[in-house]
């Protein structure tokens, strides 16, 4: 049935829930007593604080106790049973100063992080001071991640676990809506410097990730549950030892490490959804294992439908058997084509994960760590609108062409593992392997009533989706990290990766039809739409890659030469197969009601032999295609410092590309007109670092990267969405857009966490790549040239006035200003013109927001545990669709967004987190931009939500 009327949740509801959620908050804290153990756990890491990294073989020893050791490869150290109190810790290496951490407090029970800075001694002459510095500005504040910002050979960025909770950030798109310069889109595809996806890439622990979605190279962030990451890391500067094949931004999502000891956790947690929640929302019987997150088999193409053979779309000139297979399978197929309501249950997730170190003898440890996460949500709306628009007469009218409105229901699963485990041989050597799988399923039912104002008849018309999308993505990573200190300190770092993505549409379900405006009429399907339809997808994308990187010192502490090559090997399928509803002579009249329409006894043959309705089988023009692509690269890169406080990064990349794509058409044929590419590209990049001090940086990068189009771009096949949609289909003369970067960035990093950056950058595109509106389809096209300019802020800061022992205030944001200019192509200019006389002969880049603003405020109370967050973000306007006809262009609106987080720790390791969502209840708002009236294209909005969960740690 369409059912859309549902029992709203008020706002007022919405409120009280909150208010009580945060009592029961408080109650729970104050039921608990504090307890502690005796003794304490100290790990970290000693960090060359002038080229980057850890500094292997250093000797970090705490003062006044037995506690010595000597640290590994990549510079850690670990310290298990130090008593409880406050204590010095010393860092001693040859060539460095010595660094020495005062008023090191060790907590009984608990596991302390410390890393320290050492910087270079080149002084043969003089002896030069010490680095002092206080426990309190080192512990909890990251440093880490900021030492490998402040001593990177290029300009990055990156958020770490420690952050995760207090910004509420749930997964790697999160994350990434946090960077500066950087935005998220359809939450789940990451905007950097105004740049759309295809300009940036993603990998996993530094390898190559393959792309689970039909339409995009990007990886799709939300795969990756923030319970299983250690950092996100965002490279926005080329640099030699990285691939070339992005311009905005590199993201790497760095699964947890291998913990300095032991530990076990869990966490729980629950949601409630104002415009959801014990509301009606819109869904359909689907199979026992959506809940988790793939289909059970009851989605599949019946198992009567013939491989080899389609059904026919005729009732005539039928054989008996042939007659009897079309019989069986219309009564095959399920039944439901439209949507009910049922009661939404609260979204709900948990997780739990493990990690320890074995000794095997007296230099081998084994460590392994592992995680498992789970989550089901729920979310839904009945406000929505859809609107399509074309033009009349000269071109400078408007009509609409559909108006719909929208109810929909989503319901979505998603859980995922990881599993790492290293071997370390002494500080010298270590293998690791890196497991990581995901799986997830979203299950959408849309309901859709609305009008075609050009009908003689003014019917309304409906249209139903039943829209079940299944993905995966598993990944298997070995590696090897040698250091050989015999052979001048030459180290050498290997891994072997394969991974893949799968993306699954099983009997993604269209119906429309119609309801008379008058008495006299009768309902109808088909009419102005399309007959019903059931769409079968199926993707499925490979990569294997080999990579190897040698660095070698230069002299003691002159610099390094590194360099490496990489093969990789990225395959993709896809394959659609594609049904619809048909009448025979046999067939009776619609009767307004869509469960009857494919009800048994009406489907197949009747008692005299006739068909009545049934199914055939119908091929788009190219519903197949393959796609290879092979990379080879090699590079060298030099990294040395030619005066005191200058440093220079430089070098060059080569890589060549093949790119080859197969696409069959409807008779399975392939296609002479398929886009293939073969290309050689020499990349340089040079990097100067001015430092000023200890703590300040003036950096430089010039750079040539590239942006290859991808498989689905490049092969024309056409694949439609619903009505409302539209279809999209590729072009197979696409070629790869080369890119010019400039960069300048001035960063302090000051006490503890406490940082002010400012950078300006530059991109030169040659031949970029724009998605384009044709007449009810989009498509994809080589633009002549483009430009982005923009400017990013970014200060976080702890407020001494505010703060104390007992509590600390911290405040930090970034803000990015970004402008983008494209020449518009000769028949794109003429047709805007043909609308607007005064049509300017540039717009900006697809995807771009001019303005990206985030701010967040934290007040922690140290000894309660209590910390409080105010998160906001804004996403300003942005080009959604670009026109290439006499329509206007798609913009999608600016989204504010606003979320309150209160987490407590409670006794025993116990915490637990309140976290307020989408307070401003922005909408998702997308309109033709019009230069007489912006007109909707579409909305939605899904309301506020508030969570409660508790998490526990053992360790």
């Amino acid at each position: 049935m369409f059912k859309t009327t549902r029992n709203q949740i008020t706002r007022q509801g919405f409120a009280k829930l909150s208010t009580l959620a945060f009592a029961v908050a408080l109650f729970v804290k104050s039921a608990f007593a504090q307890e502690s153990d005796s003794a304490g756990i100290l790990s970290g890491s000693v960090i060359d604080a002038d080229f980057g990294g850890g500094v292997a073989g250093a000797r970090v020893s705490i003062i006044g106790t037995e506690h010595v050791m000597t640290t590994d490869k990549d510079g850690r150290f670990l310290f298990t049973s130090v008593a409880e109190g406050t204590y010095t810790l010393l860092a001693t290496a040859n060539f460095f100063k010595t660094s020495t951490v005062e008023d090191l407090g060790i907590v009984g029970g608990e596991v302390a992080k410390l890393d320290i800075p050492i910087y270079g001694d080149e002084s043969d002459i003089v002896e030069l001071d010490g680095f002092v510095v206080k426990a309190k500005a080192l512990e909890g504040s990251s440093l880490a991640l900021l030492a490998d910002r402040q001593r990177s050979s290029s300009i990055s960025d990156a958020i770490g676990s420690e952050s995760f909770s207090r910004l509420g950030i749930g997964d790697a798109a999160d994350a990434m809506s946090k960077v500066p310069g950087a935005s998220v889109v359809d939450g789940k595809y990451v905007v950097v410097r105004g740049l759309s996806d295809r300009y940036n890439n993603t990998t996993l622990n530094g390898s190559s990730v393959p792309s689970a979605d039909p339409d995009r190279r990007a990886v799709q962030l939300d795969q990756f549950p923030s319970a299983i990451i250690e950092s996100v890391n965002t490279q926005k500067t080329f640099s030699p030892d990285k691939t070339g094949n992005f311009t905005g931004g590199l993201v790497d999502v760095v699964t947890s490490s291998v913990p300095p000891a032991g530990f076990m956790s869990f966490s729980v947690g629950f949601e409630y959804n104002e415009k959801t929640s014990f509301g009606d929302y819109l869904t359909y019987e689907g199979g026992g294992d959506d809940w988790l997150g793939k289909d059970d088999g009851t989605r599949a193409v019946p198992s009567i439908v013939p491989n080899d053979e389609r059904l026919p779309l005729v009732d005539g000139g039928l054989s008996p058997e042939r007659l009897a297979v079309v019989d069986e399978a219309a009564k095959a197929f399920s039944s439901q084509l439209v949507p009910h309501t049922e009661t939404a249950p609260l979204s709900s997730s948990f997780s739990v994960a493990f990690g320890d170190r074995f000794p095997l003898g007296e230099e081998a440890v084994l460590g392994v760590i592992g995680s498992l996460t789970y989550g089901r949500s729920y979310s839904a709306y009945d406000d929505g609108l859809v609107a399509r628009y074309e033009t009349t007469g000269t071109g400078s009218d408007l009509d609409i062409e559909t108006q719909f409105t929208e109810s929909k229901g989503t319901e979505s699963t998603q859980w995922g593992m990881i599993l790492n485990t290293a071997l370390t041989l002494g500080s010298d050597h270590e293998f690791g392997v890196k497991t990581m799988f995901n799986q997830s399923g979203e299950d959408d039912a849309i309901f859709r009533v609305g009008i075609f104002p050009e009908a003689v008849d003014r019917d309304t018309f409906r249209v139903a989706n039943l829209h079940y999308t299944e993905r995966s993505l598993s990944s298997n990573q070995l590696y090897g990290e040698h250091a050989f200190r015999n052979i001048s300190d030459v180290r050498l770092d290997w891994e072997i990766a394969s991974s893949k993505s799968t993306q699954e549409e099983p009997d993604y379900r269209v119906f429309y039809d119609s309801q008379p405006a008058e008495e006299s009429g009768r309902p109808r399907v088909g009419g102005n739409f399309r007959t019903p339809r059931r769409y079968w997808r199926e993707l499925e994308e490979t990569n294997d890659e080999i990579k190897f990187d040698v660095t070698v010192p230069l002299g003691e502490r002159d610099g390094q030469i590194k360099f490496g090559f990489l093969t990789s090997e990225t395959e993709r399928e896809f394959s659609e197969r594609s049904f619809l509803y048909l009448n025979g002579i046999g067939a009776p009249s619609y009767d307004g009601i869509p469960e009857n329409y494919t009800r048994s006894e009406i489907m197949g043959l009747n008692e005299d032999g006739e068909l009545q309705r049934f199914i055939g089988e119908f091929v788009g023009f190219f519903p197949e295609y393959t796609g290879e692509q092979s990379i080879d690269a090699g590079y060298v890169m030099i990294d040395f410092r030619p005066l005191e406080n200058w440093r220079v990064i430089t070098g060059a990349r080569l890589e060549e590309a093949e790119v080859v794509v197969e696409t069959l058409d409807q008779f399975g044929n392939q296609l002479s007109n398929d886009g293939n590419l073969d290309n050689s590209d020499w990349l340089p990049s040079v990097q100067l670092v001015r430092e000023f001090d200890d703590n300040k940086n003036l950096r430089f990068s010039y750079s040539k990267t590239l942006a290859r189009p991808n498989f689905r771009e490049l092969s024309p096949f056409g694949a439609f969405d619903n009505v409302g949609g539209e279809e999209k289909i590729g072009n197979s003369d696409l070629v790869r857009s080369r890119i010019e970067n400039l960069d300048l960035r001035y960063e302090w990093f000051m006490e503890g966490s406490d940082l002010m950056a400012v950078s300006l950058f530059s991109k030169d595109i040659e031949n970029p790549i724009e998605q384009a509106y044709q007449e009810g389809r989009l498509t994809y096209v080589n633009v002549e040239q483009a430009e982005v300019i923009g400017v990013e802020f970014e200060a976080s800061k702890r407020l001494a006035f505010l703060s104390n022992d007992n509590y600390e205030v911290t405040v930090g944001g970034n803000l990015s200003l970004i402008e983008s200019t494209v020449e518009r192509s000769e028949t794109e200019l003429a047709d805007k013109r043909l609308r607007d006389p005064d049509a300017s002969s540039e717009r900006e880049l697809q995807g771009q927001s001019s303005l990206i603003a985030n701010f967040d405020a934290n007040w922690r109370l140290i000894e309660n545990g209590s910390s409080f967050s105010l998160v906001y973000n804004h996403t300003g306007e942005r080009l959604y669709s670009v026109s290439q006809t006499r329509l206007p262009d798609v913009y999608q609106e600016g989204f504010d967004s606003l979320d309150f987080i209160y987490s407590q720790d409670l006794p025993k390791g116990f915490k637990m987190k309140l976290s307020l969502k989408n307070l401003l209840d922005d909408a998702d708002s997308r309109v033709w931009s019009d230069f007489q009236e912006d007109l909707v294209y579409s909305y939605s909005d899904k309301g506020r939500s508030v969570s409660l969960s508790f998490s526990k740690r053992f360790e």
